[in-house]
């Protein structure tokens, strides 16, 4: 398995790092270049998912986004 991923719009693979590892602070970088910061980490019960409280860099709303704690994903 790689530890890289393939962001739309973003020439290249980029380095991931899984959903588990992230720290509040970390920007996310998503496809096409928009960009999230982590606010607050939710484990579920088992530690499989991990509900991540996001910031948008483009409109300041906090959204929520539930992802698998092996999921690979870019931090900028």
């Amino acid at each position: 398995m790689t530890n890289t991923v393939k962001l739309q719009g973003i020439c290249g693979q980029q380095a991931g790092t899984a959903v588990k590892d992230l720290k509040i602070g970390d920007v996310l970088i998503w496809n096409y270049g928009y960009k999230s910061e982590v606010v607050e980490l939710i484990p579920n019960k088992t530690g499989k998912t991990i509900t991540a409280m996001l910031r948008s860099q483009q409109d300041g709303q906090i959204r929520s986004r539930k992802m698998g704690a092996e999921r690979l994903v870019v931090v900028a």
